[in-house]
């Protein structure tokens, strides 16, 4: 019975990624991840009269916290394109500034339990 109880306790585990949910942090063990291969590679996708911006984060400590942000991010209206890399704690997004601006982008990672330290706009 135990066994039974150990084994999904682990499966529970394995399941749910890095242990961070919405409006929660964990701590930054980076060393027990793997890095996303293909997020040095990825390019922010903007089009002619969008607006991009790169957002330092703290918080981010493997891929599920990746996908978490990008999202979340992505359900803001007038988000065109969202990269997170958790090995830099970097969000880049293009947008319409029409349909929305970099506040209510910054708050829908707020949302997702991450800390947004800078915003630069390009």
């Amino acid at each position: 019975m135990k066994s039974l109880i150990l084994l999904a306790f682990f499966l529970a585990i394995i399941v749910t990624g890095c242990g961070k949910s919405d409006n929660q942090t964990s701590g930054n063990d980076k060393n027990n991840m793997q890095p996303d291969k293909n997020s040095d590679q990825q390019t922010l996708q903007v089009s002619s009269g969008d607006k991009s911006i790169e957002i330092h984060t703290s918080g981010m400590t493997c891929t599920g916290c990746e996908k978490t942000i990008k999202t979340k991010v992505k359900k803001v209206e007038g988000v065109k394109d969202v990269i997170a890399d958790f090995n830099t704690n970097v969000v880049k997004a293009s947008f319409d500034p029409g349909k929305t601006n970099q506040e209510a982008i910054s708050e829908a990672i707020k949302s997702a339990g991450y800390e947004v330290l800078s915003v630069k706009q390009f």
